[in-house]
């Protein structure tokens, strides 16, 4: 898979992760409330809360492998994170190496539009 196309992934599914836990019954009010009273969340760096925005850091730290090789029959060929050329020769020689890449993404978490004391006081009235 393509660097680019990994980290797409990663942040869509966790944002939709978010989106479909704020949808579950029972709980989901919970999940990045809209409206939190003016709780005082616990210290973390990686959260912020104020003005009813919440946001986080999502860290990536991938390794990039890049392979080189030779055959006997001549050619070659360059493979970056198992993407690249079949070689079909008989004898191969190869050369890896592997570097890792650490970086951050800043995301807005979804805000949740369902009121959670509304629905604790009806469930405790039901």
């Amino acid at each position: 898979m393509e660097l680019d196309e990994f980290v797409k992934s990663v942040l869509v599914n966790v944002l939709l992760g978010v989106k479909k836990a704020q949808d579950a019954e029972g709980v989901g009010a919970f999940v990045v409330p809209s409206w939190d009273g003016g709780h005082q969340y616990p210290k973390n760096s990686r959260v912020s809360s104020g003005a009813r925005l919440k946001s986080t850091i999502i860290d990536f730290d991938v390794a990039v492998t890049v392979e080189s090789s030779d055959r006997t029959s001549g050619g070659g060929g360059l493979k970056i994170a198992g993407i690249g050329a079949d070689l079909k020769g008989e004898a191969t020689s190869k050369d890896t190496k592997v570097s890792r890449i650490q970086f951050g993404v800043p995301i807005m978490l979804p805000e949740n539009q369902r009121n959670w004391y509304e629905e604790l006081t009806n469930d405790k009235n039901a």
